[in-house]
This record gives structure tokens, sequence and C-alpha cells, in this order.
């Protein structure tokens, strides 16, 4: 009898908890906001006419062009996406797009070189961070009015990319470089259901993307153009997201 009994409290209780998870399952559509801030660096190379110049300048202009910039912000969006929950377990995808209102800027000012004391230079780098259309897919666990899953996909990106340099001497470089950027997305979420179609997220995301190349170009005014100097920069940038989300689940 007891024995009976049991298997049936068990099978009520599997039963309970796959009809709970079935609600997960369907199409959802929602609005996200939360806090970015990421890291971008910068390295510099110097080519062209700085082969003539001394070590030690060729050597203090390229650090001083090299730089780390945290750029950071407020973004908010969209989802649209479907989960399927089956024996607990939660498979989904979703397309998502983001503003992203990152952005870092770093200026020197005239600074005196260290082997010509005589010699300044103004250097400036930034980043900006404008847009992100994201595709991933989600794998969790679904119990009752509970959802804990991690995500993994792919990641577009428009970003702009700027470095300049001026001396005293009339040398005025600068340009930027503006890109949709590729790259990978991971990150674990946790989701709540209200139980009248509306359920509260929340994610922490890291996204890294593809690095980008470019070079500095002469400005009007500019001397030393002929035989060139070239300085090639080569940035990368990643970030990590923390944001909230609301869904209404069809």
């Amino acid at each position: 009898m007891f024995k009976r009994l049991s298997i049936l409290i068990a099978a009520s209780l599997l039963s309970t908890t796959a009809m709970a998870s079935d609600n997960w399952t369907g199409w959802y559509v929602g609005g996200n906001a939360g806090y970015s801030r990421g890291n971008s660096d910068a390295e510099t190379t110097l080519g062209g006419q700085w082969s003539t110049e001394s070590a030690p300048l060729q050597s203090y202009v390229a650090n001083e062009m090299s730089t780390s910039l945290e750029p950071d912000g407020a973004q908010f969006g969209v989802q649209l996406g479907y989960n399927h929950s089956f024996n607990g377990f939660l498979l989904g995808g979703e397309l998502s797009y983001n503003r992203m209102n990152m952005d870092d800027t770093r200026q020197t000012g005239p600074k005196a070189t260290t082997p010509f004391p005589s010699l300044t230079y103004d250097v400036h780098n930034k980043v900006e961070v404008d847009d992100e259309l994201a595709l991933r897919i989600k794998l969790g666990y679904a119990s009752n009015r509970h959802a804990f899953y991690g995500t993994l996909g792919m990641v577009r990106v428009d970003a702009t990319m700027s470095a300049g340099i001026v001396s005293n001497g009339l040398y005025n470089k600068r340009n930027s470089e503006a890109d949709n950027l590729h790259g990978a997305q991971l990150g674990f979420g946790y989701e709540y259901d209200f139980g009248n179609n509306w359920s509260l997220r929340g994610e922490v995301l890291r996204t890294d993307l593809e690095d980008t190349d470019y070079m500095t170009e002469y400005q009007p005014g500019s001397t030393f153009v002929d035989p060139a100097y070239t300085e090639s920069v080569n940035q990368d940038l990643d970030y990590t997201t923390v944001r909230i989300g609301l869904n209404y689940r069809f």
C-alpha cells in the first residue's frame, strides 16, 4: 500500500513539474535595459619616414599613441525569441537589438617628449559603440516559475575608433574607422514567470569582438607630407553587460 501510494505521489509531482515547465514553451517579445563596460586596447606601429628618426623618439611616439580605453554606458533594446521546455530542460533562441551608448576618449594635451624637450605631441584616442545585433541560443533548466539558462551566440556591433597626433612642429595626423564588428557573445541568466504571460529576467553577458586596423591620415596644413610618416593602429574591443528584461510570452 505504501509503495503504491509513493508511486502515485511521485507521478503527481512529475506531472506537475512537466505542466509548470510547459508554461515556458512558446514565443515571447520584450524589452531590456542595463549597463555595459568594456576594454579597448590600441596598439600603434610606426612606419615610413619614422625609420629615419631616433629610436628614443620612435619609442616615445608609439607608446604615447598606444593606450587602453574603457568605454561604458547605459544600454537599452528589444528582443524576440522562442523557448521550448521538455522534461525540465529549456532550449531556446533569441534575436535582440540594443542601443549601447558606450564611449571613452583620451587626450593627452601637448606634452614635451623625453628625447627632445622642445618638441611636444598632443595624442588623441577614442572609441564609440553604437548598435548591437545579437542572435543567441539558450540552454537551461525550467521548474515551475523559475528558469535558469546559459546563452551563446553571434553578435554584430557598430563601432567607431579613432586616433590622432599633433605636434608643435605642425605635424597633424588623424583618422577614424567606423566598422561593423563581428564576434561572440556568451553569458547566463535567470527568469521569473509571474503566471500571467509576463516574466522578468536578469542577464550577464560577455561580448568579444574582432580587431580593427586603420592608419592615420595627414590633415590640412600638416608638414612632413612627403616622404610620408605612417602610424598603423590595431584596436580591439570587448565588454560585459548586466541587464534586466521584461518579456511577454504568447
